[in-house]
């Protein structure tokens, strides 16, 4: 495990501390980078910094795209729209939170919800 540091574009000083939230983003694999934002930040900015800021011992794990990226935080998905501040992160303060890595064939398939209304998810038998 390696913990490596990004820093958001334009930050300066302690003023720069009392609004940046720094997340260390954990993998499935056990892997965690810590990466530094603004409270007002969107999940869906934070995703795109995370993925063109992607960690060099992460490559293998590489994502096709931003989208391909969850940000699992208190037991839910964080909704691209939603801000960090509005999820409850705090500033000053870092916060662990889970990444996952959508598969290429979910992302290929799980694009049209008409289609997957129409499937059988599962069996029960009884």
């Amino acid at each position: 495990m390696t913990d490596t540091s990004t820093a958001t574009p334009g930050q300066t000083g302690d003023a720069a501390d009392n609004s940046t939230v720094s997340l260390t983003l954990l993998l499935v694999s056990g892997s965690r980078s810590t990466f530094t934002f603004q409270g007002t930040e969107t999940i869906e900015n934070v995703k795109a910094k995370v993925f063109d800021s992607w960690p060099k011992d992460w490559q293998e794990e590489k994502p096709a795209s931003p989208q391909s990226l969850k940000i699992l935080y208190l037991g839910k998905f964080l909704a691209d729209s939603s801000t960090l501040e509005s999820n409850k992160i705090q500033p000053g303060n870092t916060t662990i939170v889970h990444l996952t890595i959508k598969a290429p064939e979910q992302e290929l398939h799980g694009n049209s919800k008409s289609d997957s209304a129409a499937k059988c998810k599962f069996c029960l038998i009884l």
